[in-house]
């Protein structure tokens, strides 16, 4: 697992970025992503054709799939409650930029969520976030481990 900061331009903000490696094939990378929400990210996901809404207690964030491989995730709508960030839609316009690539041992996932950068109050509340759903309960859930979804 690498955890790095995306950065082309050194006066644009990096935005968050990560990497892992899984034992299985890509396409069984990309159902997780997709269709197996819920045991890696959070109990409450609301699924459409063409995108989710997932929740965290009191919060949600809703995100439209783009693309014709439907790896580039647009948040349409937020609702983030965090102390200490008076700004509950920070996440609306941000995107989710998923990679899957398979290689002879396995699959590597990397995501992008571009513009979670440090400019956003929320910024260490959301990358620990992803540390834990991606970096760690998506690993876990693909490699034979113990994944750790939100359950609020």
């Amino acid at each position: 697992m690498s955890h790095t900061l995306s950065q082309s331009d050194t006066s644009v903000q990096p935005d968050y970025h990560a990497r892992i490696f899984v034992p299985v094939s890509a396409d069984l990378a990309r159902r997780a992503i997709f269709d197996q929400m819920t045991d890696w990210w959070s109990h409450r996901v609301d699924r459409t054709k063409d995108g989710a809404t997932v929740y965290f207690g009191n919060s949600h964030v809703r995100f439209v799939f783009e693309g014709k491989d439907q790896l580039h995730w647009r948040c349409v709508d937020a609702h983030m409650i965090i102390d200490g960030v008076p700004d509950t839609e920070e996440w609306q316009g941000t995107q989710l930029i998923w990679s899957i690539e398979e290689t002879q041992d396995g699959t590597h996932i990397a995501l992008t969520h571009k513009g979670l950068t440090d400019h956003l109050a929320c910024h260490d509340v959301c990358c620990r976030g992803w540390q834990t759903y991606f970096e760690t309960s998506l690993k876990a859930h693909l490699s034979g481990g113990t994944p750790t979804p939100e359950t609020r």
